[in-house]
């Protein structure tokens, strides 16, 4: 086994832990109260935006690994990244750390799903690979859920060690990113030249996930505030999972295309987002300081 592919299922590993930090069984209990916020949420982030994802893959005949990196990003819960951008905007901070908890343990079921109809789908029949669903999820939760369960039982004793959660996020988010860079520069991925026929496709995706994202939840009569909450989750995915299953479930550099294509566009378009909540809500408060 080769450095990369022991260092990136580590990095994984301590990026849901890091996340395990800042979550408390109260998160998982916020469902109840909020249960039709929780649900279009993780509607949006599990079925539709994974639906788009393979229809534009469809749409823009892409290559079977191409294709198969827009629909697992698109397939992926949001992560850490996302619950920042809502709390620096003034969102609903805990909504989206409910989302993202909620998200990211149903998708050990949707994922390999996911990925397992995809492969299906756009393999040519010789060439199809197909995944052991059960396989997969198991090797997900060992390096999503158990973290994370790991990190909140470590909360819950040492509360102190939550101030450790930054470092931890940024350290194995580094280590990450540098294992992949190897990987590319190794020559164990394809050519990037490729790369470029997943540009339109992927601009394609994250405008429509901006829509359905805020659009849907306002159609349901949700809140501006929860409604741009969850937009941001539908937005900023968590794209260290991605790049994880490129990596080590489905060894192809190829697949983390899309992931490095979304990612540089998720995050200005996340915090545009709130930034825009923030204005809007910001306006009507003076409006009724003036009326006052």
């Amino acid at each position: 086994m080769q450095i990369p592919q022991i260092i990136i299922p580590l990095s994984m590993f301590g990026l849901m832990f890091g996340m395990g930090l800042t979550l408390t069984p109260a998160d998982f209990r916020r469902i109840i109260t909020v249960p039709k916020a929780i649900a279009v949420g993780v509607v949006l982030q599990l079925l539709v935006l994974p639906a788009i994802g393979f229809s534009l893959a469809h749409a823009f005949s892409l290559p079977p690994m191409l294709a198969l990196g827009l629909v697992v990003i698109a397939a992926c819960p949001g992560g850490t990244t996302s619950n920042i951008v809502v709390h620096m905007g003034k969102g609903d901070t805990a909504l989206s750390i409910s989302l993202t908890a909620t998200a990211t343990l149903i998708s050990l079921l949707t994922l390999p799903l996911w990925i397992n109809f995809s492969l299906t789908s756009f393999g040519q029949a010789e060439t199809v690979v197909k995944m052991p669903i059960l396989k997969t999820a198991v090797e997900l939760g060992v390096f999503t859920i158990l973290p994370v369960i790991v990190g909140m039982i470590v909360r819950n004793y040492r509360a102190e060690l939550v101030n450790l959660e930054p470092s931890i996020s940024k350290i194995s988010t580094a280590a990450m990113i540098a294992a992949l860079f190897a990987t590319v520069m190794t020559g164990e991925g394809s050519s990037l030249s490729d790369s470029a026929m997943i540009l339109v496709p992927s601009a394609a995706y994250v405008i429509i996930a901006l829509i359905l994202g805020y659009g849907m939840p306002r159609l349901a009569g949700l809140s501006e505030k929860t409604s741009s909450t969850i937009a941001v989750e539908t937005t900023v995915k968590n794209l260290m999972l991605s790049m994880f299953l490129a990596s080590t479930s489905l060894n192809s550099i190829e697949v983390a295309y899309a992931s490095v294509l979304i990612g540089a566009l998720m995050m200005p378009i996340g915090i545009s987002i709130m930034l825009m909540y923030h204005l809007k809500a910001k306006r009507i408060e003076k409006a009724g300081a003036s009326v006052l």
